[in-house]
């Protein structure tokens, strides 16, 4: 029985900061989603995110080989707009992302009804896995801009 009461014991507990961190992300989504949304994206398949005032891409023009992040926010445009074939072709991963930051919006609803600790979220089973298979499928989109830029 003192098992038990210990185990409860240590189990995260849902706090402000755990709705606060909902809340972020709710937020941050639904904005990722309508700028995606609101810009035109570039038939270059690269630039979309200049349209927001930032630099062009500085590792693609010093090395002429497209950056890990190359052509994400322009695969995001295309996928707000339900132009999936070109996100995908776009940046394979940015449509992926696109999907997830959708995700986001129920989930933290979800999160924020049930009042679920951030904390076993983050140190749910999953996560690890979830976390290196997305790292690999960043790196072999990259890979894959650099073959489409370079052809």
């Amino acid at each position: 029985m003192a098992h038990l009461s210990r185990q409860s014991a240590l189990a995260p507990v849902y706090t402000s900061q755990d709705r606060a961190r909902y809340l972020t992300l709710l937020g941050l989504a639904g904005a990722v989603l309508v700028i995606a949304r609101l810009l035109p994206p570039s038939p270059r398949g690269v630039g979309t995110h200049e349209q927001l005032g930032l630099p062009p891409c500085l590792f693609l023009k010093l090395t002429g080989v497209p950056c890990t992040s190359c052509g994400l926010t322009t695969s995001f445009a295309y996928a707000a707009k339900f132009r999936f074939f070109e996100a995908l072709v776009t940046q394979p991963f940015g449509l992926l992302a696109f999907f997830l930051t959708v995700l986001l919006v129920p989930l933290s609803c979800y999160l924020l009804y049930r009042r679920i600790p951030w904390r076993r979220v983050i140190d749910a089973w999953l996560a690890k896995p979830m976390t290196y298979a997305l790292l690999a499928l960043y790196l072999m989109s990259w890979v894959y801009k650099i073959v489409v830029m370079r052809s």
